[in-house]
């Protein structure tokens, strides 16, 4: 190698990093520049949906209504009324004077991390699908938009409740009983629609705004009407494809407003699973201020319970918060818990409670002074659930 290579190396070395400096500085401004252009296409397109609402205000009348303003409501009024008539049964019949499980509804249900949403979630499903529409006397249908389970653990945990197996222990089940959940998600598809946040390969489906509202908008343009949509859960929801610098309180704001939308216009009740933080030592602090995200969800539900899992007791409280049937703010509802199943709180579940737990101090008595253990309880037979 000449002198005169190797003097000239370092330069063509260090004009190649500038250059990669360079073009990398260049990708960034422009990346930026698309940021800022995003952005500001969705600050003209606000601008323009509040200019548009504003020049429809001004054209209307606020004098006495027309006989087609009055006629609009007369129908709507009748279907809503229809539709509390025929209202849906609520898991079991202890929340049928509470939650109100009809049309232009907005059901929250908030509960601590394992207190048992996802369980509620597959009650609320299987009692709904096992009841036929009095109209089409077809039975009924679910749409479970979740960015929480995965697809299959829907369809297992009402498979679980059909079969009173206990959805546990995943690695416990049999060949027979796996066969069985294979046969359960073909006939149950026909009932039940998951989409997951991945649906479709489209990422972000259920955890961002503008998935939520494409599915709801998806569904009243093609005019497909499921009787109980379920979203699990709220929290997840936290950000937005428009706009990606949003907060989380800022996306869960929007969606509040968006759900209060929908729920008027789409034709069945919307429940909304949450997460809620424990009440302090002093139980003083509201539920309110207890929800976790944006606290003016509770403003747009029509109803709010709060569930509170007694996992020794096998018992779920269930804590109005808000309902439009007044007379139940403030009551508790308990219900016993056996299998999955959200069962009634009565004498006799209580008894069955108390044998299980003398079964228990009986079993843990036997492991202290070393006796044999029983034969394992398998999924399926009547054991305590976790």
């Amino acid at each position: 190698m000449s002198d005169k290579e190797t003097i000239e190396d370092p330069i063509h070395e260090q004009i190649r990093k500038r250059a990669e400096v360079e073009t990398l500085k260049q990708k960034v401004q422009d990346d930026e520049l698309l940021i800022r252009a995003r952005s500001a296409l969705n600050k003209l397109k606000q601008i323009q949906e509040n200019d548009k609402n504003t020049e429809i205000a001004k054209t209307i009348n606020y004098g006495q209504m027309s006989m087609d303003e009055i006629d609009k409501v007369r129908k709507e009024n009748r279907d809503y009324m229809e539709s509390a008539r025929n209202k849906m049964r609520f898991m079991n019949k202890d929340f049928d004077n509470i939650v109100p499980f009809f049309r232009k509804n907005l059901i929250l249900v908030a509960g601590r991390t394992g207190d048992g949403k996802s369980t509620t979630v597959a009650n609320i499903i299987r009692e709904t699908i096992r009841n036929t529409h009095p109209d089409t006397k077809k039975l009924r249908r679910v749409l479970v938009i979740t960015n929480e389970e995965r697809v299959e653990d829907v369809f297992n945990r009402v498979t679980c409740l059909i079969k009173g197996w206990d959805y546990r222990n995943h690695d416990k089940f049999t060949k027979e009983q796996i066969d069985e959940f294979d046969k359960y998600i073909v006939s149950l598809s026909r009932m039940i629609t998951v989409i997951d946040n991945n649906h479709g390969g489209a990422i972000g489906s259920t955890a961002t705004i503008e998935g939520i509202c494409l599915i709801f908008d998806n569904l009243i343009q093609n005019k497909e009407y499921y009787d109980a949509v379920i979203i699990d859960y709220y929290q997840n929801i936290m950000q937005s494809r428009d706009n990606p610098g949003h907060a989380p309180w800022q996306v869960q704001e929007a969606l509040a407003n968006k759900l209060d939308g929908y729920k008027n216009v789409y034709p069945s009740p919307i429940v909304l699973l949450a997460q809620v933080n424990p009440q302090d030592a002093e139980k003083k602090t509201p539920f309110k201020v207890r929800i976790e995200g944006r606290k003016s969800i509770l403003n747009v539900a029509t109803c709010c319970m709060e569930l509170i899992a007694n996992k020794e007791d096998r018992v779920t409280e269930w804590v109005v918060h808000k309902s439009r049937f007044n007379g139940a703010v403030g009551e508790t509802i308990r219900t016993g818990y056996d299998k999955g199943q959200y069962v009634e709180w009565n004498d006799e579940f209580r008894a069955k409670v108390a044998e299980w737990k003398a079964k228990a101090e009986t079993d843990a008595l036997n492991k202290q002074v070393g006796m044999p253990a029983p034969k394992a309880i398998e999924n399926g037979e009547d054991e305590p659930n976790e």
